[in-house]
């Protein structure tokens, strides 16, 4: 099973942004032909929720990747105001 930690910054502007994120791999290129998997998390449910697995913390809901590996990740919040966004602190995944 993935290891995920919420901060309550995070925990707290999730539950009034619809209390579900999630937990997937974004692939990034690197300059020289090299790729690696970035851990992201988005708010909201993935628009096709076969390959990930729905878990619940602290009463906010992730969709976690099946291809994510197994961490542990740590989910928090920054920015200010309106132009807050998640990060995710963990282990990179391979492409």
């Amino acid at each position: 099973m993935t290891d995920i930690t919420l901060t309550e910054a995070a925990r707290d502007w999730l539950a009034g942004n619809g209390g579900e994120f999630t937990l997937r791999l974004s692939t990034r290129h690197g300059c020289c032909g090299g790729q690696a998997g970035v851990p992201v998390a988005e708010p909201g449910a993935p628009r096709n929720a076969a390959g990930y697995t729905e878990r619940e913390i602290n009463g906010v809901r992730i969709f976690v990747a099946d291809d994510l590996g197994t961490g542990p990740y740590r989910i928090d919040l920054e920015g200010l105001f309106r132009w807050r966004r998640l990060v995710v602190e963990g282990e990179m995944g391979q492409v």
